[in-house]
């Protein structure tokens, strides 16, 4: 029996990835400032239409791009949520909310952590509908760690 502590491992790598793939979508298209520009000119700005230093800029922007991990586990989480929403949308949005905002606060309610109420609320669904949702995504995710524990044990 999986627990649900290994079920939000597997959704929090899930969410660290998706969070990387979202910040490197903007580099490279993010304009330099005129501050770092008077700074790499040191005060003596070039004259207008000369371009500046944007492609120095974008190649700077680019390096500091996140690195996707490209271990087997991580691989692994990706490929099992992708099944999920796959399987069910509704499912797959539960899931990732309930890791997402379980233990965040919440400042609406002046609370430490949201509800299952509002996590519902949050994603559109009724209480019972985010409830099944989530126990059903839960289940589906458990059964995928079962079936690769029992192929790494199996070859």
């Amino acid at each position: 029996m999986v627990n649900d502590l290994r079920i939000k491992n597997v959704v929090d790598r899930f969410i660290s990835v998706e969070i990387a793939r979202e910040l490197n979508k903007d580099a490279g298209y993010r304009a330099e400032h005129q501050l770092g520009r008077i700074i790499d000119y040191m005060g003596d700005l070039p004259e207008g239409g000369q371009g500046g230093n944007s492609n120095g800029a974008m190649i700077y922007q680019v390096s500091m791009m996140f690195k996707e991990p490209d271990d087997p586990q991580t691989m692994w989480t990706c490929k099992a949520m992708r099944f999920l929403e796959r399987k069910s949308e509704k499912q797959y949005k539960a899931l990732v909310a309930w890791v997402l905002f379980s233990n965040r606060p919440d400042p609406e309610n002046e609370c430490d952590y949201h509800t299952k109420e509002r996590i519902a609320v949050l994603v559109g669904m009724s209480r019972s509908a985010f409830h099944n949702n989530l126990e059903a995504g839960k289940r589906f995710i458990a059964e995928l760690i079962e079936l690769s524990e029992c192929g790494a044990v199996c070859s």
